[in-house]
């Protein structure tokens, strides 16, 4: 199991003890007893041999199930363990050395009695308990008492089986979430395909509602959907549109069954004010609710006679920056199900195209009377801008500091922030060809892929392969995203990364005291269809004090009033004179360096800029 584990990509930490003790199990009972078996003086060591396996194994399935449990392991069960085994070992000696014949069954008889109390020590240990482990226990009694081989192969049998189960449950699991993954890559493909077809005119904001809660809806097999639009003068929400059979969330006491013209009028013509009503407190947290069973959650059944025909639930508020604009919901599942995890995500995930819908449509009613080109452009913006992210996290081993400063007309940076399910730190950094609304719109598209791919996540490589296979059949020919993908493991403190066409890294080595300018290579997203064999994770080794830059093409092209662009060089040097800084001074003193090398001159693209330091 630990060769399929590690197989492709790099070993988890917890993954190394379990192979530690198959090889130790593998040579002590293949050759270790067997050589101690040989000698009169040395065969009393195997049943403490066998103790010691036994204790490693206990330990492993402890630790973990630890690792799955809400409340830490006492160490009064780790003292207790040690202190049992110490004294089978004490008691075997003294019989065994200082004692004569017949007394070997003393050491047998505590044997039995430490197994029973690791047994019993493993039970309460345990965070799911499994009788195939008891059997472990008992098989060794057995072996212990009947020394004979066959006695002793049950133990050994019975220890192989464990860990046959234990494979096939991890081969299972794995199945089910390449399963998962496909259908959710296969559903998220199919949202952005409807979305990019039928979400492009942003003058008509109820039209384009609709569109937008139908391809969702239908992606996901849901029911029905609705938005909500926080309206802050009257501080209420206000239902806005809705798709198929939507069942109002405000008290009431109408029939359970009315008809769907009905329903819709209610919602409607309904504000919601109330505290305590889901939608507002949705709204109000600024945090996604899923609720998969609806009959166990009092705020639904506080809605009366309707709730028994909500049988599932997810809200997701739609922010811009630090405003609210409103809440999405959407009701049960198809032919009687429920909504899933999965579900979930892609509601989360496809939330932003509904902010972008209302961003949009302000920023056309504002500016209805400029010429259209003008306002797709800072339409760009808003859409780009609502994408970062809107705090830096904080993760062991290093610091982080980020920025995007939009020029007037926009070209598309990116820059994100993304937890890992493997527990590590992805840190992206991205550059839309192109301006305005098709800019836009390909960075929404691609945010959509990149964090449908990050939920299941591998590594940066695959992560990118299968983005640019997403991406490649939704831009124009024209078009191109070039990214830099890096994966922080603050465990083992080590950095990996995936360019696809991006600027240069900038890598600064305190140790060596010099700046190492690295060409980061592959090819752009959207450039070619397959881009597996151009593309190559690689890793970038760094210590304590260490600086990374990375940046768009903003920064290098800035200008001045002579036409003179900043250019690389200058960068460096940059870098070399302020590494000392920490992550946001860095990142302070270069947009302020730019600022007056341009000395006035009218910025022509955003500037970017990401600084790690370790």
């Amino acid at each position: 199991m630990m060769l399929v584990e590690l197989h492709g990509k790099r070993p988890a930490a917890h993954q190394l003890p379990w192979l530690l003790f198959s090889i130790c199990f593998i040579l002590w009972n293949a050759v270790g007893s067997r050589f101690l078996g040989d000698s009169p003086e040395l065969r009393n060591l195997i049943p403490i041999g066998d103790m010691l396996v036994l204790l490693y194994f206990l330990f492993l399935f402890v630790w973990e199930e630890k690792r799955k449990a809400d409340e830490p392991i006492q160490k009064a069960y780790r003292l207790h363990v040690f202190t049992a085994f110490l004294i089978y070992v004490i008691v075997n000696f003294v019989c065994f050395k200082l004692l004569s014949p017949p007394v070997f069954l003393i050491p047998l008889i505590v044997a039995a009695l430490v197994i029973f109390y690791f047994d019993r020590v493993y039970t309460s240990m345990s965070y799911y308990p499994k009788p195939r482990i008891h059997l472990v226990f008992y098989f060794y009694i057995i072996s212990s008492f009947m020394v004979l081989p066959p006695f002793r192969l049950l133990f050994i049998v019975q220890v192989a089986y464990v860990f046959m189960r234990r494979y096939r449950n991890w081969i299972n699991h794995k199945d089910r979430m390449i399963a998962a993954h496909d259908e959710e890559r296969k559903v998220n493909h199919k949202i952005v395909t409807k979305m990019g077809e039928t979400v492009n005119d942003f003058s008509d904001l109820h039209e384009s509602l609709q569109n937008f809660l139908a391809n969702l809806a239908q992606g996901i097999e849901a029911k029905s959907a609705a938005i909500y639009i926080w309206d802050e003068k009257e501080q209420l929400f206000r239902c806005s549109d809705i798709y198929g059979v939507f069942y109002p969330l405000v008290r009431g006491n109408e029939m359970s069954f009315t008809h769907v013209e009905t329903l819709k009028e209610i919602a409607l013509s309904q504000n919601i004010n109330d505290p305590d009503n889901i939608v507002w407190e949705c709204g109000m947290s600024r945090i996604g609710t899923y609720v998969p069973f609806a009959s166990q959650d009092g705020r639904i059944l506080s809605l009366g006679s309707r709730a028994a025909n909500i049988r599932s639930l997810i809200l997701e508020p739609l922010n811009f920056d630090q405003q609210l604009l409103g809440v999405l919901v959407v009701e049960n599942k198809l032919y009687e199900r429920y909504f899933t995890e999965s579900d979930y995500y892609l509601v989360q995930n496809f939330a932003h195209y509904a902010t972008m819908i209302l961003k949009a449509n302000e920023a056309v009613m504002e500016r209805q009377n400029q010429a259209r080109t003008q306002a797709e452009l800072q339409l760009g913006f808003h859409i780009q801008s609502g994408l970062l992210p809107n705090k830096i996290p904080e993760f062991d081993g290093i610091s982080l500091a980020g920025s995007m400063t939009p020029a007037k007309e926009i070209g598309g940076d990116y820059f994100d922030f993304l937890d890992l399910p493997n527990g590590n730190l992805g840190i992206v950094i991205g550059d839309v060809s192109g301006k305005g609304v098709p800019a836009g719109m390909v960075m929404t598209s691609l945010y959509a892929f990149l964090h449908a791919e990050c939920r299941y996540f591998v590594n940066s490589y695959r992560a990118l392969v299968r983005v640019n296979s997403d991406l490649a059949g939704h831009l124009f020919e024209t078009m191109f995203a070039s990214l830099l993908f890096f994966e922080w493991n603050p465990r083992s403190k080590s950095l990996h990364y995936t360019s696809c066409g991006h600027e240069h890294i900038l890598h600064f080595k305190k140790a060596e005291n010099e700046l190492e300018t690295i060409k980061s290579g592959g090819i752009a997203l959207g450039m070619v269809e397959d881009n597996s064999k151009i593309i190559r994770e690689k890793s970038l080794i760094v210590r304590p004090g260490d600086t990374v830059l990375l940046y768009t093409d903003g920064v290098t092209e800035t200008a001045n009033e002579k036409r003179e662009m900043f250019g690389l060089e200058r960068l460096q040097s940059f870098v070399e004179k302020y590494q000392a800084l920490s992550a946001d001074e860095i990142r302070k003193a270069l947009l302020e360096e730019l600022k007056n090398f341009a000395h006035g001159a009218p910025q022509a693209d955003d500037i970017t800029i990401l600084v790690m330091k370790f």
